[in-house]
């Protein structure tokens, strides 16, 4: 037992693989780990303030608690905007308005936070038998998937592989077969061995994951029922939280012990490194990635299953099919007797390995003669599974020359030579067109020969000679049309050469290469909904339907930096992003810092950036346009007149009179106010 134990750990390099996979697999859970739900870590302070007060089961007061909660809420903004409106406009004075907004900004502080827990509360009412108030996170990122390791896979393969290969790979099995020792009772040794130290291991890389989630996130309540998790709401199995990790715990300690006995049963069998490192792969990969129905794999006997484990204990889930008008199954349960017939069926194929082990070291004769296999070809084939690419190249753009970003002008982009804008003349077939400024002829940006698998949005950024767009690639090979893909495209307007920047995987119904990254539900459907962007020299910057997300345009991590309840004006000057917040005040965003300013003495639903202003309506002064300077911060009117809407050029300023609707023309100094005729 010593001198196996000293071979596989230490001759065979045993030690420095498994601590090479502890160091991987501690990085990557800190490195990779984000919250099922990123929502509740940005507003912990108000989410744990109503989640402290509904925490447990459900109940009627549970009920009665947050209809007046709705109600305190819903009044409480509606009175907050009563009095910034009746402030703004002078109705009241500042110190009626102090003493108006103060208990309603106090009701309304944690809104974000009460969100959150409505959402909870409105999945547990379904079944409020089994399904309980607590805090998710951890427990999600503990239990809710159902990955499969792939470094604890590379692990496996290279502690075991050579446990019996190495024998046949230096030729000394004829030999150790004819000693006192070397037959069968070598042979249980090391399988012995092996498997104390595939327990051993599980257990390590269990209480790892545990004491990380513990750590970051909290595992309170572990005795709650397993449906208080949405990925466990259809499940049967009568088990707590706690319990269904002992239990997954155990099954990835039986699957990976059957696995173990797999690779030594083909190892013996075939003798060679690399097939059995290929055919071992192949028997575990082809099944978890080549079935469409998500749960074909826990029905197949073999170690696959158990390795892991989660889908044991989720239930019947369907999906709505709107072509058939019928509910299809996307996961089927599996039933306790199917559960029990797989474990004996997978035990027995285990014992009846295990037995072929043994016969075949019985004999020395049937010890075979080959030429020698070098082990590095083994190890080579375990290296491409740590092998992942992220989307993403860096933009070319001088950060120091900037051209300005208006969430008003999205839809349009003029540079030296060139005016790119949306034509929407035909509503069915809006696209983006370019105006050649010398000979004023239009053609279209986008060249694409597969136009219905494609479309691309009324959005465009631009920077110099830089012109950016957005596109989504539809998958038509399912049975209803799906968003597949998003991009970002950048074309040289020197060549009208084109290259994809960015690239990210919206279809819901797919998984990221390899399960080496799961996405979140709730990024796809972010970017499912994206409306418009810009872009630094770092990152890409999206914009939602009341938030901002910054993408790091090298890792393609990204996080959310801003949120509004409404997006009323937003504007970026390359490194800070400005935008309308929910008290109407013009907020600067600084990318660099991740710090934020509010800009004195402007109340505004709408601004234009320039490149040595911020023209706005001002909203203490019947929506006539004013402009801040850029260096001072000085303040002046430039019009007299209220208006609805403005745009500008470098001359000019148009506006739209809110007195007669008409269009009106000003320099941008405030002289020569005309009115513009059709």
């Amino acid at each position: 037992m010593i001198y196996e134990m000293k071979k596989m750990f230490v001759h065979q390099k045993g030690l420095l693989f498994i601590g090479l996979f502890f160091v991987f697999s501690i990085s990557s859970l800190i490195v990779f780990d984000t919250p099922s739900n990123q929502d509740i870590e940005m507003n912990s302070g108000p989410y744990s303030f109503y989640l402290d007060q509904v925490n447990g089961p459900y109940s009627e007061d549970t009920e009665r608690f947050f209809a007046n909660e709705s109600k305190k809420i819903s009044d409480a903004n509606i009175g907050l905007r009563k009095a910034y409106d009746n402030w703004y406009d002078g109705k009241i004075s500042e110190q009626e308005f102090q003493a108006v907004s103060a208990p309603l900004e106090q009701i309304v502080q944690n809104e974000r936070g009460f969100k959150l827990i409505y959402d909870q509360f409105a999945y547990i009412r379904e079944h409020p038998d089994n399904r309980y108030f607590l805090y998710t996170n951890g427990w999600d990122g503990l239990l809710a998937n159902d990955s499969l390791d792939l470094l604890f896979l590379a692990l496996l393969l290279v502690l075991v592989t050579p446990v019996f290969c190495y024998e046949f790979d230096s030729k000394m099995d004829p030999l150790i077969l004819t000693v006192q020792k070397g037959t069968r009772t070598q042979a249980i040794v090391k399988i012995g061995l092996v498997s104390v130290t595939v327990i051993i291991l599980c257990l390590l890389i269990s209480g790892l994951r545990y004491w990380f989630f513990d750590l970051k996130y909290g595992l309170e309540n572990g005795s709650y029922p397993l449906q208080s998790l949405s990925y466990f709401g259809t499940s049967t199995k009568n088990i707590s939280l706690l319990g269904t990790f002992l239990s997954v715990t155990a099954c990835k300690i039986f699957g990976n012990l059957s696995f173990a006995m797999l690779i030594m049963f083909v190892a013996v069998c075939i003798k060679k490194y690399a097939l059995t490192l290929f055919a071992c792969t192949a028997l575990i990969l082809l099944p978890y990635y080549g079935f469409s129905l998500e749960s074909s794999k826990y029905f197949v006997p073999g170690p696959l299953g158990f390795m892991v484990a989660t889908g044991y204990f989720r239930g019947n889930e369907y999906h709505h099919n709107i072509f058939t008008d019928q509910m299809d199954v996307v996961f089927r349960e599996v039933s306790g007797p199917s559960w029990l017939i797989l474990f004996a069926v997978t035990l027995s194929l285990s014992l009846g390995m295990s037995i072929v082990i043994l016969v075949r070291h019985m004999n020395v004769w049937g010890a075979s003669h080959r030429r020698h296999w070098a082990r590095p070809l083994g190890l080579l084939l375990i290296l491409c599974f740590g092998v992942s690419g992220l989307a993403g190249c860096v933009p070319k753009e001088n950060a120091d020359n900037y051209d300005i970003y208006n969430w008003s002008s999205r839809r349009a982009f003029e540079n030296e030579h060139f005016r790119f804008y949306v034509d929407d003349t035909d509503l069915n077939d809006s696209r983006i067109v370019f105006e050649d400024k010398e000979t004023g002829e239009t053609r279209n940006l986008i060249r694409n020969p597969l136009q219905s698998l494609t479309k691309a949005e009324d959005s465009i950024y631009g920077n110099g000679p830089l012109v950016y767009y957005m596109k989504y690639d539809y998958d038509k090979s399912q049975f209803r049309e799906a968003v597949d893909r998003l991009s970002i495209i950048e074309v040289d307007t020197s060549t009208f050469n084109e290259r994809i920047v960015f690239e990210k995987n919206v279809n819901t119904e797919k998984s990221n290469f390899l399960g080496l990254v799961h996405a979140d539900e709730s990024d796809l459907r972010f970017f499912n909904t994206v409306s418009s962007f810009f872009l630094d020299n770092d990152s890409i910057y999206f914009i939602g339907q009341n938030e901002i997300r910054k993408v790091n345009a090298s890792t393609g991590r990204a996080n959310v930096i801003i949120r509004f309840p409404v997006l009323r004006s937003a504007a970026f000057d390359g490194r800070n992003i400005y935008y309308v917040n929910e008290k109407s005040e013009v907020a600067k965003y600084d990318t660099k810092t991740d710090t934020e300013t509010v800009l004195p003495d402007i109340i505004t639903e709408h601004f234009v950036l320039t490149d040595t202003e911020l023209l706005f309506l001002n909203r203490k002064d019947q929506q006539k346009i004013y402009a801040m300077s850029l260096s001072d911060s000085a303040i002046r009117k430039i019009t007299d007149k209220s208006a609805l809407d403005f745009t500008c050029d470098d001359q000019y300023i148009f506006y739209v009179n809110k007195a007669d609707l008409k269009k009106y023309r000003i320099d941008r100094d405030g002289r020569n106010d005309s009115l513009l005729l059709d």
